[in-house]
Parts: structure tokens; sequence; C-alpha cells
């Protein structure tokens, strides 16, 4: 199951590169597609937890998976971003944009 959401990413990903390509629907493409194309690999995830026997409890762990990918793809460009734009200071607390 994984292995087919990690080819209809891919799939995506290079589909929309190629939508793009199209002047005349570009713009549609990059404000409502693409968007939409993203969030079915999201939206399958939990709709395949929630199938079988205990669905109350499968449909939390699919959520808990889609709300903790979110958080993730959030907070690890923050972080590199907080890492490597940081600066050292002077004697006045103001930044070196130098390299050291």
């Amino acid at each position: 199951y994984g292995f087919i959401l990690f080819k209809s990413s891919n799939l995506i990903a290079d589909g929309s590169e190629l939508l793009l390509l199209v002047p005349s629907i570009a713009g549609v493409v990059g404000s409502v597609v693409l968007p939409v194309l993203g969030a079915v690999p999201d939206g399958a995830i939990v709709l395949f937890s929630g199938m079988g026997d205990n669905a109350q409890e499968q449909l939390s762990v699919g959520v808990g998976a889609l709300a903790g990918s979110t958080i993730m793809l959030l907070t690890l460009p923050w972080s590199l971003s907080i890492i490597s734009g940081r600066v050292n200071l002077d004697g006045n607390g103001k930044g070196n944009y130098r390299r050291p």
C-alpha cells in the first residue's frame, strides 16, 4: 500500500510539472489542480485506514499520521531556515552579516 502511494505521488508530481508547461492553463493548474492532487494521497490514507473491523481505532491512527506528517512538513523547513539563517552578533548586539 505504501509503495502504491509512493508511486502515485511521484506520478502526480511529474504530471503537474508537465501541466505547468502549458501557458494557457498554467494559472488554473497552479492554483486549483495541484492543491487538489496533493490532497488526494492524504485523503486516501485516512480513507483506507478507516476500513476494517475496528474502524474507529484505525481511523484515529490514520488521522494521527496525517496530522503528524503535516506538522513535520511545517516544522522541518522552519527549523532549517532558522539554523541556516543565523548570524553572529557584534559587541552592540547587531547582526554581523559577513562570512566568518
